[in-house]
């Protein structure tokens, strides 16, 4: 029960998040962007990744759009920190993989999608019928 209420947690994040700092910069102004190519991430790894969240907000639009960023992300980092034992190591690396790789600011709001997106579809080929 902890597991599921924790993914539907993550989801919710990952899906709009809480921050009043969201109704000031629409999100799908955030989801276009991406991080600048001088920032330097982490090379994936089992460990819950520290990523340089102010380095990865901070864009050309502003001190408003990076505040919006660095805002949701401290969110959702604090949420999917004590969840990510929880986690496969296989699906740890390969959603650290594709964030990174993809370059969006919002390295944890699409972290947890992965995550939650590899866990689901897992359970699915063990549960065909939903159940």
């Amino acid at each position: 029960m902890k597991k599921l209420i924790t993914c539907a947690l993550l989801g919710v994040l990952a899906a709009g998040g809480i921050s009043t700092a969201r109704a000031e910069v629409p999100e799908g102004e955030l989801n276009s962007l991406y991080i600048r190519p001088e920032v330097k991430l982490p090379a994936p790894a089992l460990a819950f990744p520290n990523y340089p969240i102010v380095d990865d907000c901070t864009t050309e639009f502003g001190d408003e759009v990076t505040n919006a960023c660095v805002t949701q992300e401290k969110e959702r980092a604090l949420v999917l920190q004590p969840a990510w034992d929880e986690y496969q190591d296989s699906d740890k690396i390969a959603c650290q993989e594709d964030v990174t790789h993809i370059r969006h600011i919002q390295l944890y709001k699409n972290l947890a999608y992965c995550l939650d997106k590899r866990r689901y579809d897992a359970w699915l080929k063990k549960h065909p019928n939903g159940q």
